[in-house]
């Protein structure tokens, strides 16, 4: 592992205009030229006991927070990933993979590899009384100007299985059909929708009239 000094040097320099936080931020910043993975942050944790009852524990890998206090109006990122292949490199680009490995067989609970969240408190607070949901979106697909993904969602060769059954690529089945008939399960203009009538057990295509829902 070869350490650039700009890198170093730039490093210092922003970890001392932050001298007078505590704790201060941590930053690993390197170049390699060794084959094999390069890591800039690893954790490892393996929990080998617990509460005597289960679903009580919880194991985390990494927890990272921010929050903007009263009368701040700005970006807020709980974590920011990206991968660059820079000019004159030819590699595949990951921004972030999410993975989950099961290694047990009688293992039936829920295997989840990303939860997109929603959340007006913290855990464990009373509720508020008040959704504060108001432009909230679960997955943002978005580009710069100029640029933008061939395909938004694809599904790999292998990505579904279901042994004994049929997996579902999308499954609103959760959902009762007193909510899920007020859904527009695709929105394709403002005012044009695809809906799902609970008593014809349909697909609707919905255009809305003029000033109407």
């Amino acid at each position: 592992m070869k350490r650039s000094p700009i890198h170093v040097g730039a490093c210092l320099l922003a970890a001392a205009t932050f001298a007078g936080a505590e704790p201060p931020p941590y930053y690993a910043i390197y170049e390699t030229t060794a084959p094999g993975i390069a890591f800039g942050f690893a954790a490892s944790v393996l929990r080998t006991g617990g509460s005597p009852l289960p679903l009580q524990d919880y194991s985390v890998g990494a927890l990272f927070s921010t929050r903007n206090g009263p009368g701040v109006q700005q970006w807020a990122f709980g974590a920011a990933t990206e991968a660059w292949a820079l000019p004159g490199s030819r590699s595949v680009l990951v921004g972030i993979e999410s993975a989950v490995i099961n290694q047990e067989p009688a293992n039936l609970y829920p295997k989840v590899a990303n939860n997109a969240v929603m959340k007006n408190r913290g855990d464990g607070a009373p509720d508020p009384g008040a959704a504060m949901n108001a432009n909230s979106i679960a997955y943002w697909i978005t580009g710069q100007p100029g640029t933008g993904f061939e395909r938004g969602v694809v599904f790999d060769t292998d990505a579904l299985a279901m042994p004994g059954g049929r997996p579902a690529a999308i499954d609103l089945s959760a959902i009762p059909d007193d909510r899920i008939g007020e859904i527009d399960l695709i929105r394709i203009r403002k005012d044009v929708s695809l809906r799902y009538d609970p008593v014809t057990r349909q697909l609707v295509l919905h255009v809305a009239p003029v000033g109407g829902p």
